[in-house]
């Protein structure tokens, strides 16, 4: 179950618009690229503190977590 997550588009996450076009802007565009990303990556993409916070808590919704995540 959990490789087919990783497969699907990050559209699917509860996360604004601005958030996936910035993932998207840095060729992020399944689950299973967010997941191999830290913390720190996304915030060098771009991305705020309440963003990546956001995705964090996502990707724990679907029993995944961030790269380097506990």
């Amino acid at each position: 179950m959990e490789d087919k997550i990783k497969e699907q588009s990050i559209d699917r996450l509860d996360i604004s618009c601005k958030t996936i076009e910035k993932l998207k802007e840095n060729k992020i565009t399944i689950i299973k690229q967010l997941a191999r990303k830290s913390k720190t990556d996304l915030k060098n993409i771009g991305l705020t503190a309440n963003e990546y916070n956001k995705v964090e808590v996502e990707m724990e919704l679907l029993g995944l977590c961030l790269k380097n995540s506990l």
